[in-house]
């Protein structure tokens, strides 16, 4: 239950909902409002946005509107592989940061979809006795991660306040996850959701 005494932290994987909102309502996530419903009105400690750089011409002005709303942007260059591969993701960060910021802290916030994150989850509740909320897209997020979740908020549920729509002259380019949520989601929930074979 949420308590105006709570302590709250807030961890944003930025290319999980960029490319989210935009694969599937063809906008862009409203960074402020999403940290203000995050918050309520809780204690906030810390909140953190985690970027990919790519040396784009855009994104400084991104990085520079995340700090404005009142994120401590965390920031991590672009791997290129010998072939050209390319690999962006701040999935270990997150779990790192979270388990040290855990004492100081009632509840977590992580505002991102993907599997990976269920054994941070399970860890920050059973061993650290913290609060755990999801905020993400119902659609890219995975079914087991919104089970764990103390609390999980769908931003699909409220466009208006958690979107804003794409401007042409403004589009940083914010590198792809490693492995897109939606994809992976699709898999997780079409093995839950399998019929088992009947042993009649």
């Amino acid at each position: 239950m949420k308590q105006k005494d709570q302590r709250v932290g807030v961890f944003v994987d930025v290319a999980n909902m960029y490319y989210s909102a935009k694969n599937i309502h063809g906008t862009r996530v409203n960074f402020g409002k999403i940290l203000e419903e995050a918050v309520g009105d809780r204690q906030l400690i810390r909140a953190l946005a985690y970027v990919i750089k790519a040396d784009s011409p855009d994104e400084q002005k991104f990085f520079e509107a995340l700090d404005n709303q009142g994120f401590e942007v965390k920031m991590k260059d672009l791997q290129v592989f010998t072939g050209g591969a390319k690999k962006g993701d701040w999935d270990v960060g997150i779990t790192v940061d979270a388990i040290k910021m855990a004492d100081r802290l009632d509840t977590l916030v992580l505002v991102a979809g993907d599997g990976d994150y269920i054994p941070l989850v399970r860890f920050l509740q059973e061993a650290k006795g913290c609060r755990v909320e999801v905020i993400a897209f119902q659609e890219s997020t995975s079914m087991k991660l919104r089970e764990v979740a103390d609390e999980f908020l769908d931003l699909s549920s409220d466009k208006k306040k958690f979107l804003l729509p794409m401007r042409p002259s403004f589009r940083p380019s914010i590198p792809r996850p490693r492995i897109f949520p939606s994809r992976q989601n699709r898999q997780d929930d079409h093995q839950t959701n399998k019929p088992s074979e009947s042993t009649s």
